[in-house]
């Protein structure tokens, strides 16, 4: 060993033998210069930053490039989510660095590149700057869009009064416009459910091709489709159904057997199941080609359509309550059962109490009443009515059919008739028969709430009866509602509503009070009381009349999802006359509403005041009960 190798042995000894007296000094001093010299890359405080979206080269859809990186940036949407340290910013600029490139092919400028900066803030307390930079070069537009079918659709057998929709020839992409990438995908995803609805329930996508010319900055689209066999509808084989009788359901079935296969038949099946409240589960789909039948000499199958349900309770009890100021606080119990006998009968019975109107009264609905599309009604009740107008205690009932005519129009016919008394002063009695005519329109989105669409009925009942000596006449009544959100969304909604009614051929004294026409209260015109627009009796009571006319207009204003306020003006008279003079005398209300929105509709609460006050009038009127007006 040799002298310098022994010094340094003895050295390293001494230094191992003062650790314990020094506490590794040397050794500890080292080891923090290190974490400091690395702490860099171990921050962990968070760092405040700003975002610089900026696009290199000229193009006019700066704003719109802009618009759509901030809505998908990383940076942007976590900006009030400080990283930890440089790196973690780093790390988001990054991924906003691919999502911008991304971003600039989906719109078409499929050349486009993205770059990132990153600056450490200069003094502490400063936020860091980051900076997204987009090149999107060229637009790109559509060249080639090709659409090619293997093997090539079999044809369709004919069938009478049904033509089937076209087999698609080509993409829905033009020469010469913007290839941005949605527009391209989605021309192509709408082929396969065409050929759904055209005959060909397994058509699908076989190959795509995109290309890209570089030279021409144009995008190329090839794409081939296997069409699968066609076909024609079979029977629907239902399963999970126990207690709805399944001939009913096939009775609803919406298409005729071996009509060209057409997939909005299935769909609208599906809406026509899901609407009768007696299933909490529905599926409706083609059977796979495999269990198929061939037609005869022909390539065609005939598919059967396979249906799938889950029955839900058929009984429901429910309970509502209104309360207004003019008729004071009603309730209402009711029970319905919507398969009583097994082919979705529906039956309801309903108890309202109130100062107004006590009683029962049961509604019938038979479905698909010898045709898909037609109901069965009947009905009757017991209620005594007690109004400033009149109090009557009647028995009631009627029978008549409705029809679906079209997917917005039903007509309906019943006979109707009533016996009772009536006390307007003195106690008499009366009876009447009537024969309903309706036509109806509604194109309304929701029943309970409406955003937009029409409604319309009209009504038409030659009646014939006793009060105070024999009448005849024909009582007529329409009603008519639009709704309509001017800026596309629901946070504002204009209503209107008109109605008008006349009754013709009987003079007015032997006419049945309840028969009469009256205008006012909660589902009228708010701010009066009930039925007390129009004509008065000697007692300076309503005494009803002969025609009327009255209008409704509202604002609707959803100030947050669950609360909304609603201004409104009405207005509306009844008269004497056989013919109601259109917009003459009218007596008007204003006021505003408060909408408590819930699943099942909304609650209102409405505060009127008269704007022609007369004697008798109150100063204002109130008003809470569930759904809007109308």
């Amino acid at each position: 060993m040799t002298y310098a190798v022994r010094h340094v042995l003895l050295a390293l000894g001494a230094s191992l033998l003062l650790c314990p007296l020094s506490g590794c000094g040397l050794i500890r001093h080292a080891s923090e210069q290190s974490q400091k010299e690395a702490a860099p890359l171990f921050e962990s405080d968070p760092v405040r930053y700003r975002v610089d979206i900026r696009i290199e080269g000229s193009t006019k859809d700066d704003s719109a490039i802009r618009a759509a990186m901030e809505k998908h940036s990383l940076l942007v949407q976590m900006r009030n989510q400080p990283p930890d340290g440089i790196i973690g910013l780093m790390r988001r600029a990054r991924i906003d660095r691919e999502n911008a490139v991304r971003l600039l092919h989906s719109l078409g400028y499929y050349d486009g590149t993205a770059k990132t900066e990153v600056e450490e803030p200069r003094n502490e307390g400063d936020p860091a700057a980051a900076t997204l930079i987009l090149s999107p070069g060229p637009l790109y537009h559509i060249g080639r869009a090709a659409l090619s079918y293997s093997p090539l659709p079999a044809p369709l057998p004919s069938f009478p009064g049904i033509t089937p929709e076209s087999v698609p020839e080509k993409l829905s992409l033009k020469e010469g416009e913007i290839a941005e990438a949605d527009h391209v995908l989605a021309a192509v995803d709408d082929i396969p459910p065409a050929l759904h609805r055209a005959g060909y329930p397994e058509a699908d996508i076989a190959s795509t091709r995109y290309t890209l010319n570089k030279n021409q900055k144009t995008l190329n689209a090839d794409v081939v489709v296997d069409p699968g066999p066609a076909a024609v509808m079979g029977e629907a084989r239902i399963s999970g159904a126990d207690s709805v009788e399944p001939a009913y359901l096939q009775k609803l079935v919406t298409w005729k057997d071996g009509e060209p296969w057409n997939d909005r038949r299935i769909q609208d099946y599906r809406r026509e199941l899901q609407s009768l409240g007696l299933f909490r589960f529905v599926d409706v789909k083609a059977a796979p080609s495999s269990l198929g039948v061939p037609e005869k000499n022909s390539d065609v199958l005939k598919l059967p359509v396979l249906v799938k349900v889950r029955e839900s309770s058929f009984r429901t009890v429910s309970a509502g309550a209104r309360y207004a100021t003019d008729t004071g606080i009603g309730v209402q119990g009711e029970w319905q059962h919507r398969n009583l006998f097994g082919a979705g009968e529906k039956l309801t019975l309903k108890a309202p109490f109130a100062q107004d109107k006590r009683g029962v009264q049961a509604d019938f609905e038979k479905p698909a009443f010898g045709d898909r599309d037609q109901k069965l009604l009947a009905g009757s009740s017991y209620l005594r009515e007690d109004t400033d107008a009149y109090e009557t205690t009647a028995l009631n009932a009627y029978a008549g059919v409705e029809r679906k005519i079209s997917p917005d129009w039903w007509g309906s016919v019943k006979a109707f008739g009533e016996e009772g008394t009536v006390t307007r002063g003195v106690k008499d009695e009366y009876r009447y028969a009537s024969l309903i005519f309706a036509l109806r329109r509604d194109t309304r989105n929701d029943i309970m709430n409406p955003a937009r669409g029409t409604y319309v009925q009209w009504e038409a009942a030659p009646t014939t009866g006793y009060y105070n000596g024999n009448f005849s006449g024909l009582s007529t009544k329409i009603t008519a509602s639009g709704y309509h959100a001017p800026f596309g969304i629901d946070w504002l909604v204009l209503a209107v509503r008109t109605s008008l009614g006349s009754f013709m051929g009987a003079d007015i004294n032997n006419i049945p009070p309840s028969l009469r026409f009256y205008c006012g209260g909660g589902g009228s015109v708010r701010g009066y009381s009930y039925q007390a627009i129009g004509p008065k009796d000697k007692y300076g009571d309503p005494r009803g009349g002969s025609s009327f006319h009255e209008i409704n207009l509202e604002a609707r204003f959803r100030v947050t999802k669950d609360i909304g306020i609603v201004p409104f003006l009405d207005g509306g008279m009844v008269y004497e006359d056989e013919f109601p003079r259109l917009f003459q005398d009218f007596q008007w209300g204003a006021g505003i509403g408060l909408r408590y929105y819930t699943p099942i509709g909304p609650v209102r609460f409405d505060v009127a005041v008269p704007l022609e006050k007369k004697s008798g009038d109150k100063g204002y009127q109130l008003y809470i009960s569930i759904g809007q007006t109308f």
